[in-house]
């Protein structure tokens, strides 16, 4: 099973990232991912960074970036011919680890409503 996940800044709704994708890979899914630079959030962390370190996972997993509006339909077309052909491991490299490692609950830590705790039996 493959989990697709894209977006344009860092996790700002749902469960925490860790803990969730964490859930996600012991139940054997794994998890690709579409940065999308075309309007990103102004996070203080690389997009590319927080997805390679923080998002995507499993094996064969990978993401792919998107920086111009009129390339997203392609990158979304190359990405489920990716996952279907099982070919992603040797076509997408992941981009090299950020120095110092990303904290992968900035998203967190910068929306106040994630220090509500939130029941994961909500999710499953």
């Amino acid at each position: 099973m493959i989990l697709e996940l894209s977006g344009d800044g860092h996790n700002n709704t749902g469960l925490p990232v860790a803990p969730a994708g964490a859930d996600a890979l012991e139940r054997g899914i794994v998890i690709n991912g579409l940065a999308i630079f075309i309007r990103p959030s102004g996070s203080v962390v690389p997009l590319d960074q927080y997805y390679a370190e923080c998002i995507i996972g499993g094996p064969g997993s990978f993401m792919i970036s998107v920086h111009e509006a009129e390339d997203f339909a392609t990158a979304v077309h190359q990405k489920l011919l990716l996952e279907v052909s099982g070919r992603a491991a040797a076509w997408a490299p992941r981009p090299a680890a950020a120095t110092p490692p990303v904290d992968c609950l900035i998203g967190e830590r910068l929306n106040p409503s994630f220090l509500e705790p939130v029941s994961p039996e909500l999710y499953r």
